[in-house]
């Protein structure tokens, strides 16, 4: 008998490589999966910080590469909040005790997207719910983060369909124009929003799985990665969430993880993949002294010397991003 329905992953019409770097923009979701690609080694890069709604994702994008006036626009964001600077538009980690520090985070992390973008092949959005939160004394002044202001400051609305596909297709259009060589794969959060209660999670889902099916159809570099469809239809146990019962658990992650690769890598990308795991595996579990016999300084050297072997094996992998090494920085190329 057969207990349970599995996904198939069915390869993607481009493939990667970890010697690429990738844009991950989005929910907590993106950086779960970020997080396990930088585990590799592989440069994933998130630069507009954790947004959910799709409406401040696209502002942020806007507002990072697009936007003329940027830096006016970012200024008139900003507002006083438990001692430090915050941005309506973007999350607390560009507070900065004064407004020109903001800003110059803000841009130093315009700089970094659009340098990612002209090197990416892909970049991935995550979704995570189509409540979005309004100032509620600025008509459609939507905002990305509340920042635990008082709650009689927004008004709390669900964006439809329509207004998704109008704003992302104009986005992706932006995107393809400056960069041309990028795909742009979509994905939805399995992360439930229980405070929306079953009923209004699932609705809010609904809305920006057909946005995005309406996008994917309209625009053929558009593209679906089923995150949320591996989670509810083929784990679709709570073993497989935290212990909040609305994240999903480390065992989900890496299972969509495994999905991933076999979606995007091809065998040489797979290649590259596992030799960037080695090298912070074997960092990570570097011997300490076992005996007074053989003196920590003669462990270290043997060990430096078969790190410093390892790298030069892989000096082209390391290249691409140096700064992600958990590495002294002698051993950096």
């Amino acid at each position: 008998m057969k207990f349970r329905t599995e996904y198939v992953a069915e390869k993607a019409p481009f493939t990667l490589s970890p010697d690429q770097p990738v844009v991950m923009l989005g929910s907590c979701f993106a950086e779960n999966i970020a997080g396990k690609m930088r585990r590799c080694l592989w440069n994933a890069v998130n630069p507009a910080g954790t947004l959910y709604n799709p409406l401040s994702i696209e502002r942020s994008l806007r507002m990072l590469v697009f936007e003329n006036d940027r830096r006016g626009i970012y200024m008139d964001s900003l507002f006083k909040g438990e001692g430090l600077m915050r941005s309506w538009l973007f999350d607390s980690k560009l507070a900065a005790e004064t407004a020109e520090d903001s800003l110059s985070a803000f841009e130093e992390r315009g700089m970094l997207l659009d340098s990612t973008l002209r090197d990416s092949k892909a970049m991935f959005i995550t979704f995570g719910t189509s409540w979005c939160y309004f100032l509620a004394d600025r008509e459609d002044y939507v905002v990305a983060n509340c920042h635990k202001q008082p709650q009689s400051l927004f008004r709390r609305e669900r964006v439809n369909v329509a207004e998704i596909v109008k704003v992302w297709g104009e986005m992706v259009t932006m995107l393809k124009e400056r960069y041309p060589q990028l795909e742009i794969v979509f994905t939805v959060s399995p992360v439930r929003h229980l405070k929306d209660g079953f009923v209004g999670n699932m609705r809010s889902k609904a809305v920006l799985l057909l946005a995005i099916e309406e996008l994917c159809r309209s625009y053929e570099w558009c593209h679906y990665f089923p995150a949320y469809e591996i989670v509810n239809d083929d784990l679709r146990d709570y073993r497989f969430y935290a212990s909040d019962l609305a994240h999903p658990s480390e065992e989900a992650v890496e299972y969509i993880w495994e999905v991933f690769r076999a979606t995007y890598l091809d065998p040489s990308g797979e290649a590259i993949l596992k030799e960037g795991e080695s090298i912070l595996r074997g960092w990570e579990h570097r011997p300490l002294p076992t005996s007074a016999r053989e003196p920590s300084a003669q462990l270290l050297a043997k060990e430096e010397a078969r790190l410093a072997a390892i790298l030069r094996r892989h000096e082209a992998l390391l290249l691409q991003h140096p700064a992600m090494l958990p590495l002294p920085a002698k051993y950096h190329f």
